[in-house]
């Protein structure tokens, strides 16, 4: 899928590290996939439990689009919200990447104190992946970004990408997947992923 140039652009204008982590914004040898997310489908749910109902007056960590770069070298994945705040108990944005041969889980959580947040990479059954995963927030712009190697991966000829986003509050957490219109309630409600990205 080609982008016009200002959408790629409009997308893509985090500053020069964000620049650096998404890599080039037309790359004629890369997959790319934008989805759009419909504004207002944040779930709330109390905190301590698994019910989800939906919240659509919430705002942060209220998921608007995202782009997915299957490029040479590394996946770039890219996040934007209608807001994304550096305050309350935390932001804990979850992204599942699958391949022809993986499954691999990345947790990004940016907790008070460490507002910059840190990654972790699991595989299929939970054990840590040595990775060498690269993030950006930018609380300013609303947006999340970062750069996972292609060899953490297999290498693959295709990559699906599944994104959820949620926002620890004092009595609530509120979510919202990429690509669906709320959370379902449950322990282990899935993510939604997106079709293949070929590179």
């Amino acid at each position: 899928m080609r982008l016009d140039r200002s959408v790629a652009l409009g997308l893509l204008a985090p500053g020069v590290l964000g620049l650096a982590l998404l890599g080039p914004a037309g790359s004629a040898s890369a997959g790319i996939l934008v989805h759009r997310d419909p504004a207002g489908d944040v779930a709330r749910s109390p905190v301590g439990s698994n019910v989800y109902a939906p919240d659509p007056a919430q705002v942060a960590g209220d998921i608007v689009a995202t782009r997915v770069v299957h490029a040479r070298l590394a996946i770039w994945i890219q996040i934007r919200f209608r807001e994304l705040v550096d305050r309350g108990n935390g932001n804990f944005h979850l992204i599942g990447i699958k391949t022809p041969w993986r499954a691999r889980t990345i947790e990004l959580d940016a907790l008070p104190g460490h507002w910059e947040g840190t990654t972790t990479m699991t595989d299929a059954h939970g054990r840590v992946v040595d990775c060498a995963v690269t993030h950006r927030i930018s609380y300013e712009r609303n947006r999340v970004m970062l750069r996972v190697p292609r060899m953490c991966l297999g290498t693959p000829r295709w990559v699906r990408v599944g994104i959820r986003s949620t926002v620890a509050g004092a009595t609530f957490a509120y979510a919202d997947d990429a690509r669906a219109a709320g959370i379902a309630s449950g322990l282990q409600s899935a993510l939604v992923y997106g079709r293949r990205i070929p590179l």
